[in-house]
């Protein structure tokens, strides 16, 4: 994306929420999706695979809002 170019509404929806509204919305469905790729893809037992999926769900969520704050916060306000 360029700067200066507005991002598609999703984005912007994304954006504007709280950082505690983010959180909580990405991590369960980080934690769920990381869960099966563990269990699923990387034949993991499924309490190994539960314990691997919350720790890297964890960072995952951390990371996506921190980049997602920090694009935000590149962006000039409109």
């Amino acid at each position: 994306m360029t700067v200066g170019r507005h991002p598609p509404p999703p984005v912007r929806w994304w954006e504007e929420l709280h950082i505690v509204a983010q959180i909580a919305l990405l991590a369960p469905v980080a934690v769920v999706v990381l869960w099966a790729a563990h269990v699923y893809l990387l034949n993991q037992p499924l309490g190994r695979g539960l314990a691997y999926a919350v720790f890297w769900g964890l960072l995952a969520t951390a990371i996506l809002v921190g980049a997602s704050r920090s694009e935000r916060a590149r962006r000039p306000p409109r």
